[in-house]
């Protein structure tokens, strides 16, 4: 697991009880197809959104889960982003990088 090894403690246990959580996304975004359309990915963005931000407000750490990285934060992104890239597939990817923009227009 790739949160193991750039993410402290206090973060790790935090990442465990997000993912203990169910919430209406998973399966959705879990069966996206690669080659989905932009209409279909923009849905499952909206409710990623949704949940991205109420477990900011649940769990204000995760909106810098690398801020405390005992090898620092820029290699602890650095690491998500290249796992995250074999993680997941195109359309995947376009749905977190639609839920990033979401994110940033909020401020």
């Amino acid at each position: 697991m790739v949160y193991s090894t750039v993410f402290s403690e206090r973060s790790l246990e935090g990442f465990r009880a997000l993912l203990g959580e169910p919430d209406e996304t998973s399966e959705g975004f879990e069966a996206l197809a690669a080659d989905a359309d932009e209409a279909t990915t923009d849905r499952p963005a909206e409710r990623v959104v949704r949940v991205v931000r109420r477990s900011h407000r649940e769990h204000p750490w995760s909106q810098d889960p690398a801020a405390d990285s005992p090898h620092g934060s820029a290699h602890a992104e650095r690491a998500m982003a290249e796992a995250v890239v074999h993680l997941y597939n195109p359309a995947q990817l376009r749905v977190l990088g639609r839920v990033q923009g979401l994110l940033a227009q909020e401020g």
